[in-house]
């Protein structure tokens, strides 16, 4: 069982050799050159996802489960909200339960007394999470907290607030695991115990994904070297929407490079223009996450949409492996976490810094 990622070929014939050339970056993507431009390591706490699962089940378990039969709410920004959606998206496609997730400073007006608030941020310090927390608290919500401290732990323990505390030392971005696996926690054995087994199953599809394995066998460097210089497009339907959100931003912060991420069927009713009439096209790189489990009528959809772009560029699609649908998901989101990092290293830029994000938040304290 492992990821199948394949190349769509455009209707010119194969891709040019110079365009794709694996054994030209062998040495760059050996394990020696990874830890040289890897100097924080980073990859390690990636690739401890499923660790992190089982880890972050524990912490949030602990709160007891706050969040069945109740209407929840996650507050969060960046790496800290993209769990909850991940999350939201799988509850709703299999447990039917409804999960919204806010970023930004401020509540929706139908947020009401006796919502749960789950206000999840890794610092415990961004801003706009400590902002809708206590917004949260001022209209009477209940209200959870997770992160490693700072403000939000303050703001929980001071006012009695139940309070998960997740390890410290990760990048918000590295604690996807965690976070993931603490706000799963607040939901009913059931929810916890799924998630658990697909840890097993992240952990079994990740063995080929890790910088000792070569490039032959692992197919996050091979899709590395297919999107070096090119711009990433991340395509996926509704429910891998979130996933696709999260290859969009670990690029943007371990590659530094653009990516987006589009959602079929939506894109196909305007997006598509701009690929049948922009002569930049072959600049970009579409990625098409798939599920085996696609619906008749996404299938056929993502199928047709992959045939029309691929007479502007090259295409990869990205197969997922797993028995359910949320170990697909997460070790989806596996393989987007070391694609990521091996782009970093082929562009030799460190992974770890976000100088410019630091530059903002400073800019932003000030004024």
């Amino acid at each position: 069982m492992n990821f199948v990622v394949s190349t769509i070929n455009t209707v010119n014939g194969p891709p040019r050799e110079t365009l794709y050339e694996p054994l030209r970056y062998r040495r760059v993507l050996d394990e020696a050159s990874v830890r040289r431009v890897d100097k924080r390591g980073i990859v390690r706490d990636l690739a401890a996802l499923p660790d992190q699962l089982i880890r972050g089940l524990a912490i949030g378990g602990g709160l007891g489960p706050v969040a069945v039969g109740r209407r929840v709410t996650v507050v969060g920004m960046g790496g800290s909200a993209i769990a909850g959606e991940v999350l939201a998206s799988w509850l709703a496609a299999e447990r039917g339960l409804p999960l919204a997730v806010v970023k930004d400073s401020s509540l929706p007006p139908w947020i009401d007394e006796g919502d749960l608030i789950a206000a999840v941020s890794y610092s415990g310090n961004t801003l706009e999470t400590l902002a809708a927390a206590r917004a949260a608290v001022v209209r009477g919500c209940d209200l959870v907290g997770l992160s490693s401290g700072g403000t939000l732990r303050d703001l929980c323990r001071g006012r009695g607030y139940p309070f998960g505390a997740l390890p410290t030392g990760l990048m918000p971005r590295a604690a996807f695991g965690t976070l993931f696996g603490a706000l799963a926690g607040l939901y009913d054995a059931n929810v916890r115990g799924e998630v658990h087994q697909a840890a097993d199953i992240v952990r079994e599809l990740g063995k080929p994904l890790g910088p000792p394995v070569a490039m032959a066998k692992n197919p996050a460097k091979k899709l590395a070297v297919k999107l070096r210089g090119r711009t990433p497009i991340l395509y996926a339907t509704p429910t891998y929407a979130p996933v696709a959100r999260r290859w969009q931003t670990e690029m943007n912060e371990m590659a530094k490079v653009l990516a987006w991420a589009s959602v079929l069927p939506e894109a196909d009713h305007n997006e598509l223009v701009g690929w049948d009439g922009d002569a930049a096209a072959k600049r970009f790189a579409p990625v098409f996450l798939r599920d085996p489990a696609e619906a008749e009528d996404h299938a056929r959809m993502m199928d047709v949409t992959r045939d029309l772009l691929k007479r502007r560029t090259r295409v990869e699609e990205v197969h997922a492996k797993g028995p359910s649908l949320l170990s697909r998901m997460l070790s989806t989101v596996h393989l987007g976490d070391f694609t990521s990092v091996y782009l970093a290293v082929l562009r030799k830029v460190d992974p770890t810094p976000v100088a410019v994000i630091e530059k903002l938040k400073g800019r932003l304290a000030k004024a």
